[in-house]
């Protein structure tokens, strides 16, 4: 079966020039003030500035290369598309996991935005989705950039606030990516943001290893990623930590991984212990206080045989099954995806734990 999706354009000059009528016929209304159908019925009076400006921005529109994210893919590409959707007034879970739900979400926003409703987020839609943030925004859209901006390597709290922090981390992505520096996320840093990492799918070349990615609200809804030569290929939700402990990295058996980089061991789908079934060994680590984390692994709840295990509730009924005595925990089937990715691009040699 064939998927209709979108598609960039070749830049022929009068798609240029369609684009700028466009802005052009909508410069001057302030976001939110008249309704999308209804702008292009306003009258304005444009200026040879504002012509400018909208050329500008109508340029950057044309220019900017977006990820196509679609039913089935999983990662921060489509947490983003997810967070995205419910800023836009379509509210969607962000469990990074595109399915029957987010699919139908996609097609009502594509349809309210006269867009063709076939589910797949490609550059149109995503030049719909997005939305400018800048210092003192707030909400889903801010959460999204700030999932990007660690997905990319500028360790960023999701709390939705874009705080100074944060407006550091988008500097620094900019200055890196030969952006404008301003601070202010707009088409160009939102489409480098999600090129730039986001698990596309695609690993490329280059060294493999992981990264950790502690949440400080949620320590059972951490992520783990699979990084290729930069670039991170696929993320997951993981957790690490059990009980009232769980954020205090020197309690042994309790506390999540202290921050850090670790060996990556010997893997195996068949380990028989008090992990079973598939299983990856990380070596010791010593916390802040000189205290020893031993017995360290990533692993599932799993039996030897790597079914669903039944040290604790027979059926995975997160989010209490991603606790776990210190070492990081995935759900089954993320575990065995990410050991078919790594047997395809190769096991990595390193693992890093950051906040």
């Amino acid at each position: 079966m064939i998927m209709r999706t979108e598609f960039l354009k070749p830049k022929r000059r009068h798609v240029v020039s369609a684009a700028l009528l466009g802005a052009v016929l909508t410069a001057g209304l302030t976001a939110g003030a008249v309704p999308p159908e209804t702008a292009a019925a306003q009258p304005v009076a444009v200026t040879a500035a504002a012509a400018a400006s909208t050329a500008a921005g109508a340029a950057a529109q044309a220019q900017a290369s977006w990820p196509v994210v679609k039913s089935g893919q999983r990662g921060v590409d489509v947490a983003t598309v997810q967070l995205l959707l419910t800023a836009q007034g379509h509210a969607t879970a962000a469990d990074g996991i595109f399915g029957s739900g987010t699919a139908a979400q996609v097609k009502a926003f594509q349809r309210a935005r006269g867009l063709t409703a076939d589910g797949v987020v490609g550059p149109k839609t995503w030049a719909k989705l997005i939305v400018t943030v800048k210092s003192g925004s707030r909400g889903a859209a801010v959460t999204a950039l700030q999932k990007q901006l660690t997905d990319n390597g500028y360790a960023a709290t999701a709390d939705g606030v874009f705080g100074p922090a944060t407006a550091i981390a988008v500097k620094a992505f900019q200055k890196a990516r030969g952006l404008t520096v301003d601070g202010i996320v707009g088409p160009n840093t939102w489409a480098g943001l999600a090129n730039g990492g986001g698990g596309s799918g695609n690993p490329g070349g280059g060294a493999v290893q992981l990264k950790f990615d502690k949440n400080q609200s949620d320590p059972k809804a951490s992520s783990l990623s699979v990084i290729r030569g930069g670039r991170v290929v696929v993320t997951y939700r993981a957790g690490s930590g059990n009980g009232v402990n769980n954020k205090n990295e020197c309690v042994r058996n309790q506390g999540w991984l202290p921050n850090g980089a670790y060996t990556v061991g010997s893997h195996t789908k068949s380990k028989n212990g008090v992990i079973k079934g598939y299983a990856i060994q990380l070596s010791d680590k010593k916390c802040t206080n000189g205290t020893t984390r031993s017995a360290l692994f990533i692993h599932s709840e799993m039996t030897v045989g790597g079914g669903q295990g039944s040290v604790e509730a027979q059926r995975w009924d997160e989010p209490r099954d991603f606790s776990s005595n210190g070492c990081i925990k995935l759900r089954p089937d993320d575990i065995k995806n990410m050991f078919k990715l790594l047997d395809q691009i190769g096991w990595p040699k390193s693992l890093q734990v950051v906040n």
